[in-house]
């Protein structure tokens, strides 16, 4: 039986030779990696078939889990094989959310059309009788050889001179670009001394991540890659599953080392590999006569190594802070921040902490170590050991790298200073700088939910986690800015894929508690408060927990979450997040109208925090509110002595207290002046909702119920701003006074029925319940808009002492405010 004749493949001036799996074009073979031919070879077989991308990746990968970016830099490949360009796809087309298609006209062909001569060695092809050669005819075949000769070295020649000339472009083509992935590898540490473990790593991937050059595969990513690849998080990724690694989390190259000790000197070693050929790229080696010269010399690598990998020397010499000032002279003090990098990386913040103040101990310069823990204690709410740290970081910045440089400036500016302009301003330029960091776009994120910027604050968040899926802080960002801006479905779904993939934390929990309580759902509620138990943030859901039985009137049952959510932190050591629920009951208090629990409250939180200034500010709005002047009066004397004013002072809170304290002088047009300042953050935090519930009383008072509905009307639309609020169902009995002024019974009736349902638990002798239902039955007693009793309907509004506050007194507001209210996570 005849052999059958292999199957080839024609399009253009192509040839796929699928058995010795070469592509030629003019028969010349066009170098493709191994995979980038299988996705032609694919691509053909189904000529003018929309491949989708997972069937495509099954079929290229079928045992194996990778990154849709693999498929990407196939088809990235191919197309430059085939001298397709960004405008022209004449083979390769993608199918918006399809996949690809490939569209060149496939002729499918034999060996016995190829039309190939294969010419046997042992035998000529022309055979000439020897009996028939004359002297004539060996001088013409002379002539023939010695042009042909002639033309075989000029031939030569040029080929020679093209070939240097490819070699000499290839030489100088850099082997990555900016947009590839690099992961750093762990270093080989043959000298049996731990210090070594860990450190080198994290000062090489401290200046690499200095270069916006190199986009760096984060520590996150390559913990779920390992996990996917069935092995440990915390292996360490080396020469033997160095390459394996590089390539399912779609990186380009892998750079890693190794340090061994020979004699009295040490051996550093650097080297970048190619993640698909295995082929080294770039190999530096250098001696350090001792331990202590290490650090230092290893810096001397770097940058040669980066110049072989395509950086440009201009770049290089602006990005090149000396390693001991990027980072620290101490190894140990290294060793101990990488620690608690990688504690984080993992969602355990607090277990971090005591790993970054080694680090300080160890070196009491190190810059960056400070910024960390004034981070870290600033996402727990205790701002003034934030305040501390980050002020002992901000001293430290001037030798740092620019890219640690942005992270302190913009930290310092959120939480000491606290100048939301200058800290956007500071993440805007760091990712301008360095467009593929995801750390300044999920801080972005939480600066402009701060602001009530939300639809910016979504954009950024989508930025955050697309640049870095594998941490856990960015699915949290995005969540938060979907809930702030009361996109549930979508902020339920990031919760969920975060949860997916073994990435949820607090901040994630924490919004599944709010959507859950939002949409009504007490199962899901119950299965989020277990999740905290024994959590060292528990009290924060026991917080939340208070709030929402505020939210439904029930007074007596959110005393006693709040004293538990008290214990439950004081138990944690969390004494300043502790006396922050304190403020918060007290405002609360003081917002239903109970001034006398109101004062007791803020005075109990002012002798659990006595010196802290901003919680002296905070109670002073409490006192405002429950008429207090004298407490007013004596902590704003205290405050007045303080220079700092912050964007949350300035623009919310000290608005919010000459309103309070104008609503008290029977000045509501005052209180309106006053609050016109706080607009634009209407939406953000710490405000949540305050601004518009005092603006909104303010309306009533002028009787003016046009603009009270208005306001009250903002916040039921923003119900992602005030999720487990008091101004939810205080925003429904408001609107149901505001639509009486203006004679709109229907509506006013409606108001006031949504309000009692929501308080249909409430406490029996909640003062505005009794007051609701009684406006409530006369309201219903009206046939006609003309027979309202505008006296009748009245806004909860505090009456002030006979004592008058001092004129100036808004002049002596100068301090910021604890963020109390933010429940996010900056990085």
């Amino acid at each position: 039986m005849a052999q059958q004749a292999k199957q080839l493949y024609e399009f253009g001036p192509y040839r796929i030779d699928s058995e010795r799996r070469l592509l030629l074009r003019g028969g010349e073979s066009v170098p493709l990696p191994s995979k980038a031919f299988d996705t032609l070879l694919v691509l053909v077989e189904h000529k003018s078939e929309v491949i989708s991308k997972e069937d495509l990746m099954k079929a290229l990968w079928p045992d194996s889990f990778v990154e849709e970016s693999n498929l990407s830099q196939n088809i990235f490949v191919l197309r430059k094989a085939l001298g397709e360009t960004p405008q022209d796809h004449q083979y390769i087309v993608t199918i918006p959310g399809k996949g690809y298609r490939f569209v060149g006209n496939v002729r499918e062909v034999g060996t016995n059309e190829t039309g190939l001569v294969v010419e046997s060695p042992s035998r000529s092809p022309i055979m000439v009788d020897e009996g028939l050669r004359s002297n004539r005819i060996d001088r013409v075949f002379s002539r023939i050889r010695r042009r042909r000769n002639r033309f075989l070295l000029l031939a030569c020649v040029a080929l020679g001179a093209i070939v240097g000339s490819v070699l000499l472009l290839r030489a100088r083509r850099p082997p990555m670009h900016e947009s590839d992935l690099v992961l750093v590898g762990d270093f080989v540490n043959t000298t049996g001394e731990p210090v070594f473990d860990g450190s080198l790593k994290q000062a090489l991937t401290v200046k690499l991540a200095e270069s916006p050059y190199f986009n760096l595969v984060p520590a996150s990513q390559i913990r779920i890659t390992l996990s996917l690849m069935g092995r440990s998080p915390e292996e360490r990724i080396v020469s033997a599953i160095a390459r394996d690694v590089c390539q399912r989390a779609g990186a380009k190259v892998v750079v890693g080392g190794s340090i061994l000790n020979l004699g009295n000197e040490y051996v550093l070693d650097l080297d970048a590999t190619s993640c698909l050929t295995g082929t080294t790229w770039a190999q530096e080696e250098i001696k350090a006569p001792d331990r202590e010269q290490v650090l230092k010399r290893m810096g001397q690598l770097i940058p040669p190594l980066r110049r072989k990998l395509g950086e440009s020397l201009s770049s290089i010499q602006r990005f090149d802070t000396p390693i001991e000032e990027a980072t620290t002279k101490s190894l140990p003090a290294l060793k101990a921040y990488a620690s608690g990098d990688e504690k984080r990386a993992q969602g355990h913040e607090d277990e971090s902490i005591p790993s970054y103040k080694l680090a300080i101990e160890l070196d009491p310069d190190f810059a960056i170590a400070y910024a960390r823990l004034g981070a870290i204690y600033s996402n727990m709410q205790q701002l003034d050991l934030s305040e501390h740290y980050l002020r002992q970081a901000f001293e430290r910045r001037l030798h740092v790298s620019d890219r640690e440089k942005f992270y302190i400036q913009a930290h310092y500016y959120d939480n000491v200073a606290r100048e939301s302009d200058k800290t956007i301003d500071t993440y805007k330029m760091w990712a301008a700088e360095y467009p593929r960091d995801a750390v300044p776009f999920n801080n972005l994120t939480m600066e402009y939910i701060g602001t009530g910027r939300l639809n910016e604050a979504i954009v950024t968040g989508q930025r955050a986690l697309r640049l870095n899926p594998g941490y856990s802080n960015h699915f949290g960002g995005l969540a938060r800015a979907y809930l702030r801006a009361s996109h549930f479905a979508e902020a339920k779904a990031v919760c969920e894929k975060a949860i997916a993939e073994k990435l949820d934390n607090w901040s994630i929990h924490d919004a599944l508690y709010e959507i859950a309580f939002v949409e009504g759902n007490e199962p899901a509620m119950q299965r989020e408060i277990q999740w905290f138990e024994g959590n060292t943030l528990e009290g924060w859901n026991i917080y939340r927990q208070a709030q929402v039985a505020l939210s439904r009137g029930e007074i007596q049952k959110s005393g006693q979450f709040f004293d538990r959510a008290r214990t439950v932190t004081l138990r944690h050591g969390l004494e300043e997040q502790a006396a922050d629920f304190t403020y918060d009951q007290a405002q609360y208090e003081a917002d239903l109208g109970n001034r006398r629990e109101a004062r007791a409250t803020a005075e109990l939180a002012l002798r659990m925090m006595p010196n802290s200034a901003s919680h002296k500010a905070f109670a002073a709005l409490v006192f405002a509110r429950a008429a207090d002047i004298g407490r007013v009066e004596a902590l704003m004397s205290e405050l007045n002595q303080l220079p700092s004013l912050g964007t949350d002072m300035n623009h919310e809170i000290v608005p919010c207290i000459r309103a309070a304290m104008e609503l008290n002088r029977k000045n509501p047009a005052a209180a309106i002046e006053a609050l016109r300042i706080a607009i634009p953050y209407d939406l953000g935090t710490p405000n949540d909702g305050l601004t518009m519930y005092y603006r909104g009383l303010a309306y009533l008072e002028l009787k003016s119920g046009k603009d009270a509905v208005a306001q009250f009307q903002k916040i039921l639309d923003n119900r992602g701003v005030v999720t487990t609020e008091i101004y939810w169902p205080l925003a429904h009995l408001g609107l149901a006074r505001a639509h009486a002024l203006n004679g709109d019974i229907t509506k006013s009736l409606e108001s006031y029925r949504e309000f009692l349902a929501l308080w249909q638990n409430a406490d029996p002798d909640l003062r505005l319940l009794k007051e609701a239902k009684a406006e409530y039955k006369r309201l219903s007693a009206i046939t006609s808009p003309h027979d309202v009793d505008m006296t009748q309907v009245r806004a909860p509004i505090l009456r002030v002492p006979s004592k008058t506050p001092p004129r100036n007194s808004h002049e002596m507001l100068r301090v910021s405010l604890p963020k109390v209210f933010r429940a996010h996570v900056n990085e």
